[in-house]
């Protein structure tokens, strides 16, 4: 605010939900929290001097009913804050329920969409964040009513197709509506979901005039013409001073216009906010993770580094006896070039402790299962976890994620999951993308068979094959007859639709991670966990997520073709 002052802003807006953090969940319904949020408002607002601020906060408003018999009364707000008062708030009216989204669950919608504030000389309209894509909403009916310019604050999570989104919802809207927008976005973690900043300015015409920094704060000011429109509604006056006078900013002093950043590197970027802000906003300072000599902890290893700093990072190799001696020494040479702490724990002793315990109560003519080695792994890990207190994160990707392909209380069992929505062949590209400057991820890591694909008794496609399939069906709502017709094998995709659908329990299990896809698994798609519908279901031809004997789950061989890594994703 006072930085605003100091520059004779007309206008200063923050984000949607800026005072309180976004979602807030049922937080909403707790009286003392919205007490509290009203408090250090108005504390904000005895700051307030000539320059008129939007403030995202939550708002007491009369207990309303909107879809169903449940009266609220809280809604999302933008306070006008001006001179040492609140001089007013606009209630965000459209509330979805989609997605990530279920702000109707708690919230009031407000009632006013055509609501204008007279900030000196200008009318503007807000409009917060669903409020711009309806196409016919609250800045449509802002601009008809007059509003020469629509302010806009968003709480806009991430995820890759999402800043391109936005600059076209706002382009769409200026130019529907005849009149500027600004577009501010939030930037910060949030359990699942990243705030990746990336706002937006454009003109009346739809034409870009600026965009601000991703995935770090920024701010910028910036003299924007508005709109000339007839005044037919009746603003809420905020001030009506003349205009400042103040002298047009010069080439230099005019924020730069930046280039979005390329995908994968703002993949990248969401995901060590992601790890940052949930080990800070949890009180963790450190880290931990197995490590495997593998792709996906490797790549999830870095990204530790990256976001809390190497020498907070702490990478355990747990080998048994059947452990290839190259999945230890690709481990070690890791973990060093990154600069992290490694130990490694053998765990012959603790696997015949744990076989000879299970004997008596087990068949066996059965192999040791898998699980059995990824539980105790789990153990030793979370021991260490609670020793230390770290950030237990947990490496698995949406590949494996999907199909079941990972031990339940094993494989990912942790605190955190930053590569839980990323498909195998995203984690490929990411590992390439860190190499781009040097050797970060080794090749013997980018060559190596990946574990799952390696063991006996795996019927899987390749996962340039598998991950569409999944995507297509997650995402899309695609099935078998539409990706059939697309040239995929019918029986594969079958096979794989069953696995994604009979993995729904597994899911539910899984920690928190990073959402970069457009659908993730947890707040995005809520299937009911007892669920009878299984239509690609066929007994006797299910493909085959797990390995069925210990000796194949550790036996990872190395291929020396294609060290590059470029096309290690068979």
């Amino acid at each position: 605010m006072a930085w605003a002052e100091e520059r004779d802003a007309d206008v200063l807006v923050l984000p949607e939900l800026c005072l309180t953090g976004y979602p807030l969940q049922d937080l909403a319904t707790r009286d003392d929290f919205v007490e509290a949020a009203s408090e250090r408002l108005a504390e904000l607002a005895r700051g307030a001097g000539r320059t008129a601020t939007l403030v995202g906060t939550v708002d007491r408003v009369p207990p309303q009913r909107s879809w169903d018999t449940r009266e609220r009364s809280v809604s999302i707000a933008q306070a006008v804050l001006c001179e040492g008062e609140v001089r007013g708030a606009y209630h965000k009216v459209l509330l979805p329920t989609y997605d990530v989204f279920d702000e109707a669950r708690n919230f009031a919608g407000g009632r006013r969409p055509d609501a204008l504030w007279r900030i000196g000389d200008v009318v503007a309209g807000i409009s917060i964040c669903e409020d711009m894509w309806s196409g016919d909403g609250p800045p449509e009916a802002q601009a008809a009513a007059g509003a020469q310019v629509v302010l806009a604050p968003n709480a806009s999570p991430f995820h890759r197709d999402k800043p391109a989104a936005r600059l076209e919802l706002a382009s769409r809207v200026a130019r529907r509506s005849g009149v500027p927008v600004v577009y501010v976005n939030c930037i910060g973690g949030q359990d699942d979901l990243v705030f990746d900043g990336g706002s937006v300015v454009v003109d009346a015409h739809g034409e870009l005039v600026h965009r601000g920094r991703q995935f770090e704060p920024d701010r910028f000011c910036l003299d924007l013409p508005v709109a000339q429109r007839p005044l037919r509604g009746r603003p809420t006056t905020v001030h009506a001073r003349p205009p400042r006078g103040h002298e047009p900013l010069t080439a230099a002093d005019r924020p730069e216009l930046r280039e979005p950043l390329p995908d994968t590197e703002q993949v990248w970027r969401a995901l060590v906010i992601g790890v940052r802000d949930f080990a800070a906003g949890n009180g963790f300072e450190r880290a931990l993770l197995g490590l495997s000599g593998g792709i996906d902890s490797s790549v999830a290893a870095a990204l530790a580094a990256d976001a809390l700093g190497a020498e907070r990072v702490l990478g355990v190799s747990l080998p048994v006896p059947e452990t290839p001696v190259e999945a230890m020494r690709d481990a070690e040479r890791f973990a060093g070039g990154l600069g992290i702490e490694h130990r490694r724990i053998d765990l012959a002793e603790m696997m015949s402790a744990l076989g000879a315990a299970m004997a008596p109560h087990r068949d066996p003519e059965l192999p040791a299962r898998t699980e059995v080695l990824a539980r105790a792994r789990a153990v030793v890990l979370g021991e260490i976890a609670d020793e230390d207190r770290r950030l237990w994160l947990a490496p698995g990707n949406k590949s494996e994620v999907s199909i079941g392909g990972a031990a339940t209380f094993g494989d990912l069992a942790g605190h955190y999951a930053p590569l839980k929505d990323c498909p195998k062949t995203l984690v490929y590209e990411l590992a390439r993308w860190l190499n781009r400057d040097g050797e970060r991820i080794p090749k013997g890591v980018l060559r190596r068979t990946p574990s799952l694909r390696a063991r006996t008794g795996i019927e899987l496609p390749s996962y340039d094959v598998l991950d569409p399939i999944v995507e297509r069906y997650i995402e899309r709502g695609e099935g078998v007859d539409d990706l059939a017709d697309d040239g995929f094998d019918r029986e594969t995709v079958r096979g794989v639709l069953q696995l994604v659908d009979d993995a729904s329990f597994e899911r539910r299990l899984l920690p928190p991670g990073v959402k970069v896809t457009r659908v993730t698994f947890g707040m995005d798609r809520r299937m009911p966990i007892t669920n009878a519908w299984r239509p690609y279901r066929r007994e006797g031809a299910e493909l085959a997520p797990c390995p069925p004997s210990l000796e194949a789950a550790v036996a990872a061989p190395w291929d020396p073709v294609e060290a590059d890594g470029v096309a290690r994703v068979r």
